[in-house]
């Protein structure tokens, strides 16, 4: 058994999932609505009997633990499988290390952000960008010390002063720094814009971030994902903001770089930025060990408030999560984990950063009246729910309930009374209507049940997803028999629900030989790799390979076209009943009948093609 044999037998597809949505069960299944795309009828369904998922709404989609990880956080798949594993105690192998001296794409960001710092403090075509930082009230020094920066207007100054340091085309494009055409052509990513250069927790410059000052969008433009760089894994200031957190014990969460750097500037040192995103699991990792509180301090402004509310959302269910190492016996609840959750409430129409150049006393006030999390969604969350519907009152209740039960029993009570006169039902009530117990609740708030102890390596039993042998079969076939590259055109990533099957495949279709192969994939998955050309599995001439590898395109086609077909059947009686409701009639709508004729013709073809096999042999 591999490592991620391992990992996947003992991770629960709704355990994971639930940690994101709020599942019902549905028959044997479980269904929420979609956390990928907005809708009201819940269209996204667990499956825990094969460990997968679909969306058959808009998204079309589905997969694995490990796809949905993936797709949710917007992760690699070995970040994915890194995160599962850690979560049931599983340990991989840790990836070595570049030392930063020798890493040229930190050597190459060191430079870029040298030559922006220098272009915004002394470059003549810079004097109008320089008096708006000095307006912000930014100093020489503290653009020195975080290395803001202005990017020159012309397409390739970079490159090209790049070029003049010794650096080669292909690093700076690797970095990001550079874009290239399919021409060939290179010019510059960042052209005209505000440069925020970003260190990852040992300081080394891994990315930047551009704000547009013409008002052309996107207001900002972050470095794309390199190995270096990817925003879900930094909180910007960290490096500089760690001793502070650390000797205070509270870190302050803000949105925007601003709002970073200028505290700093006036002495508050423990404040960081989330990148734009609500926090992730790999940025509380950060903070594990250093704050005992957390602080979201985000803008009053409406895009600020929202970005509030999924931080608070993502957040508590991240904080409510079992440390590492901490897997069974009784629940661990928020305050036991030692980490406090608070929300200070900002004045309208300031922002942290003009807060603290106003008044830094009046910054220390907010952030020492900062209210429990609780506290400040009960005060909000009514606003913004219709409580005069019993779908309103619904809803609130399943959101607050579901964060209410990772509570200390005594707070558990003081909150469930105020709940419950919000809703207007009484307690007992409460829980009924709710309609799921108390164990289920906590799984929907990301937090394991009290009395569940992990089990020992192997101690599960195997839980294969139906269609993994096919998966695996197929790119034995592919992998073993490169001269059936042709026969495999049919196929798509979306054939395979497995995550690591699809890593396989698209690294497949790229064009990477075999040998190519080992060398370009994430070093997690090589023994899989190896499970897959496993020469026992395959052993026939290539004509039956080709036959047999026709009759697995052909499989496959059809499981998703018959997943397809469920998708636009559920939309089509969706819609139907919505129409008749309103007194419409409505007929198969051209995307049903579409799937329809697609799973014929993939019949008659393969039909076709058997004929034409037996025809064949009679010849023979």
């Amino acid at each position: 058994m591999t490592l991620l044999d391992d990992v996947k037998q003992r991770v629960d597809i709704v355990e994971v999932v639930s940690r994101y949505v709020q599942l019902q069960p549905a028959g044997r299944n479980m269904k929420a609505p979609c956390p990928f795309h907005t809708e009201r009828t819940p269209s996204f369904v667990v499956f825990p009997e094969s460990q997968t998922w679909r969306c058959f709404g808009a998204c079309a989609t589905g997969g694995d633990a490990i796809g949905f990880v993936m797709k949710r956080e917007d992760l690699s798949f070995a970040e994915a499988l890194r995160r599962l594993a850690k979560d049931v105690g599983v340990a991989l192998p840790t990836p070595t290390a570049t030392p930063a001296a020798s890493n040229p794409l930190i050597t190459v960001n060191k430079a870029a952000a040298e030559f922006y710092t220098r272009y915004l403090l002394a470059a003549p075509e810079a004097a109008e960008m320089r008096a708006y930082v000095q307006k912000r009230g930014l100093t020489n020094d503290t653009i020195t010390a975080w290395a803001i920066g202005y990017a020159p207007t012309e397409p390739d100054r970079l490159h090209q002063h790049l070029l003049g340091r010794g650096f080669n085309a292909d690093v700076m494009v690797n970095a990001g720094l550079v874009l290239r055409g399919d021409d060939g052509r290179t010019r510059d990513m960042f052209r005209g814009r505000l440069m925020f250069s970003i260190a990852d927790a040992s300081g080394n410059i891994v990315g930047f971030s551009g704000r547009s000052m013409d008002g052309s969008n996107p207001k900002y433009m972050n470095t794309t994902k390199t190995s270096l760089f990817d925003k879900g894994s930094i909180l910007y200031g960290f490096h500089r903001a760690a001793d502070a957190i650390r000797a205070s014990g509270e870190v302050v969460i803000v949105e925007g770089y601003m709002d970073v750097v200028m505290p700093h500037q006036e002495g508050f040192r423990n404040v960081v930025a989330s990148m734009g995103t609500a926090l992730t699991q790999q940025q509380v990792a950060l903070l594990e060990g250093l704050a005992k509180t957390v602080v979201l301090a985000l803008d009053p402004d409406a895009a600020g408030q929202e970005a509030m509310y999924r931080s608070l959302d993502t957040s508590w269910r991240i904080f409510q999560r079992p440390p590492s190492g901490q897997t069974g016996g009784r629940n661990v609840t928020f305050r036991q984990r030692g980490i406090e959750l608070k929300v200070a409430q900002l004045p309208d129409g300031k922002d942290p950063d003009e807060i603290v150049l106003e008044s830094p006393d009046a910054w220390k006030r907010h952030i020492a009246n900062a209210a429990s999390v609780l506290d400040f969604l009960f005060l909000n969350m009514p606003k913004r729910h219709d409580l005069k519907t019993a779908e309103g009152r619904m809803e609130l209740a399943q959101k607050l309930g579901g964060l209410i039960v990772t509570l200390e029993p005594g707070a558990q009570g003081r909150y469930m009374a105020q709940l419950s006169a919000i809703v207007g039902v009484d307690q007992r009530t409460l829980d009924q209507v709710l309609g799921v117990s108390r164990q289920a609740l906590l799984r929907q708030a990301g937090v394991r049940p009290p009395q569940r102890v992990l089990a020992a390596p192997g101690a599960m039993p195997f839980r294969g997803a139906p269609g993994n042998s096919l998966e695996r079969h197929t790119l034995g076939l592919l992998l073993k028999t490169p001269e059936l590259r042709d026969a495999a055109a049919g196929l798509a990533p979306d054939h395979f629900r497995n995550a690591e099957n699809r890593e396989v495949f698209i690294a497949w279709w790229q064009g990477a030989t075999l040998g190519k192969l080992k060398s370009s994939l994430d070093p997690l998955l090589l023994p899989h790799l190896e499970t897959l050309l496993d020469a026992s599995a395959i052993r026939a001439s290539l004509s039956t390979s080709r036959t047999d590898l026709a009759e697995c395109v052909y499989r496959l086609q059809q499981r998703l076209l018959q997943e397809k077909k469920h998708q636009e059947g559920g939309n089509y009686i969706k819609q139907s009943e919505e129409a008749s409701a309103e007194g419409v009639q409505t007929g198969v709508p051209p995307e049903a009948l579409a799937v329809n004729k697609e799973m014929v013709e993939l019949f008659k073809e393969r039909h076709e093609r058997s004929n034409a096999w037996r025809k064949g042999l009679r010849t023979t």
